[in-house]
C-alpha cells in the first residue's frame, strides 16, 4: 500500500484519467476526495466506490467561480482531516481556428487549466503547511505544452504554463517539504477522447507515436501515483511524459 492513510484531492474526477487517478490511489490505501462539476456523474461514481467504505468522498464544484472553489476545496480539505497530496487534473479545451477563438473560449480554458491549478495549489500548500508534514501536488499538463498543434492555441498555452507554474511552485515550496510536479500525456483512450475523435474522424493516436497505440487510463495513472508516492520523494519540479515516444519522435516527417 504505497498511499496507505494518505489524504488526497483529485479533480475533474468524475470520469477518465481523474477517475483513474482517483482509483488508483484509493487501491493503494488513500482516503480520496473526487472533486467535479458534475454531479449526477459523481454520485454514478461515488455508488460504485461502496468496496472501498468510508475512504471516498465527493465534492460537487465549478472551478470557474473562484469563490466556489475556495469553499469546496475547504470541504475537501476538512472531510479527511487535512491533505497529503493533490492532483489538479480538470482541464477543457475548445478545437478552433486561432482567427476563430473568442476571448470568452480563452478565459474559460486558462480559468480552470490555469488559475485553477494556481488557486487550489496555493490553498493546499498553505495547508499542508500548516501540517508540517509537508505533502505532494501534481499538476497536469500535456505534450501540447511542450510541442504545440493546430487549433489549439489557448489549450496549448493553457498547458505551456502549467509546466512553468509547477517549476515555480516546486522551487518556492521544496523548503516546506513539498514536491510538485506535472504530468504530459500524449494520446490517452478516454470514452471523452474516443467520442471527439470519432466525430472528427480523427485517429486515436498519432502515426508518429512509435508505440502506435495509445496510453490506456491506467497507465496515465500509474505515473501519478508514483509521484505522489514516496517512491518519488527525490522528484520535484519535474514534467514526465507519457506519450509513448511521441515528442521524441518530432523530426519524423
Amino acid at each position: 500500500m504505497r498511499l496507505a492513510g494518505k489524504r488526497a484531492l483529485v479533480t475533474g474526477a468524475a470520469r477518465g484519467i481523474g477517475l483513474g487517478i482517483a482509483l488508483r490511489f484509493l487501491e493503494e490505501g488513500a482516503l480520496v476526495v473526487l472533486l467535479d462539476r458534475s454531479e449526477g456523474e459523481l454520485l454514478t461514481v461515488l455508488d460504485t466506490l461502496k468496496d472501498y467504505g468510508g475512504k471516498a468522498a465527493v465534492e460537487v464544484c465549478d472551478l470557474r467561480d473562484a469563490a466556489q472553489l475556495e469553499q469546496s476545496v475547504a470541504r475537501a480539505f476538512e472531510r479527511f482531516g487535512g491533505i497529503d497530496i493533490v492532483v489538479n487534473n480538470a482541464g477543457i479545451a475548445f478545437r478552433e481556428h486561432f482567427l476563430d477563438i473568442s476571448v470568452e473560449h480563452w478565459n474559460a480554458v486558462f480559468d480552470i487549466n490555469v488559475r485553477a491549478v494556481y488557486l487550489i495549489g496555493q490553498l493546499a500548500a498553505r495547508e499542508m503547511i500548516s501540517q508540517g508534514g509537508g505533502g505532494a501536488i501534481i499538476n497536469m499538463s500535456s505534450k501540447n505544452g511542450l510541442s504545440a498543434s493546430s487549433e489549439l492555441a489557448h489549450y496549448n498555452a493553457s498547458k505551456a504554463a502549467v509546466i512553468l507554474l509547477t517549476e515555480s511552485m516546486a522551487v518556492e515550496l521544496a523548503a516546506y517539504g513539498i514536491r510538485v510536479n506535472a504530468v504530459a500525456p500524449g494520446f490517452v483512450d478516454t470514452p471523452l477522447d474516443r467520442k471527439l475523435r470519432e466525430a472528427s474522424k480523427l485517429p486515436a493516436y498519432s502515426e508518429h507515436t512509435p508505440m502506435k497505440r495509445a496510453a490506456t487510463i491506467r497507465e496515465a495513472a500509474n505515473v501519478f501515483l508514483f509521484l505522489a508516492s514516496d517512491e518519488a520523494s527525490y522528484v520535484t519540479g519535474e514534467t514526465i511524459r507519457v506519450d509513448g515516444g511521441h515528442l521524441a519522435n518530432g523530426s519524423e516527417l
